[in-house]
């Protein structure tokens, strides 16, 4: 029998070890097809992740099964993220991203989800997700989502998450598509057809 994978939340700091699970988890995730990505980039994240959750009610949340960790969620507020907020602005079509710029109070970001590949199509994401929106009080949720990433951006459109469109990345031939979904709805969703959702405060 398998077991039961816990969701651990982290609100606005986590410890030192969970950072450590949450770099190495990140490195597999997408130095990997068909994201490619640098190793010693990614490893960052056990820098720059805290100072993401400390910021604008910043949100981690850890999916573990039998003590490894096999999924997370990284989010935080639009308040104060420059680079989300340029991200939005070259939005100018989207009502959403407009609404999102003038009350950034009002809309959280989705920075960083990933699953163990071993754990994939179990429900690990979307629960993941589930844990990291309840309760949030921002009506709007964003999340980026890679052209090459197919994948992944079918997955958030299954969730009925929406394009509002696309924006070049400095560095990267590959644009970066944006999706949003209003936070209740997204949260209804996911909790709904999530296989397990055991939520623990740290």
């Amino acid at each position: 029998m398998t077991s039961p994978v816990v969701h651990t939340t982290f609100d606005g700091g986590a410890p030192e070890p969970v950072w450590r699970d949450v770099a190495e988890l990140f490195v597999e995730s997408f130095t990997a097809a068909p994201y490619f990505e640098d190793a010693a980039e990614l490893g960052t994240i056990a820098q720059w992740g805290p100072e993401h959750l400390r910021q604008g009610a910043g949100r981690l949340v850890a999916a573990r099964r039998d003590e490894r960790l096999v999924g997370f969620a990284l989010a935080h507020g639009l308040v104060g993220d420059a680079a989300w907020q340029g991200i939005l602005s070259q939005l100018t079509d989207s009502t959403d991203a407009s609404s999102a710029l003038d009350r950034p109070e009002n809309a959280l970001v989705v920075h960083e989800l990933a699953v163990r590949e071993s754990e994939r199509g179990r429900g690990i994401a979307g629960s993941c997700l589930a844990a990291l929106l309840q309760d949030r009080p921002e009506p709007r949720t964003f999340i980026g989502v890679y052209e090459r990433a197919t994948a992944a951006a079918a997955m958030y459109r299954h969730w009925q998450l929406t394009e509002i469109g696309q924006v070049p990345m400095p560095g990267d031939a590959v644009a970066l598509h944006v999706l949003t979904a209003p936070t209740a709805r997204l949260a209804s969703h996911l909790a709904r057809s999530a296989s397990v959702l055991r939520r623990e405060p740290a």
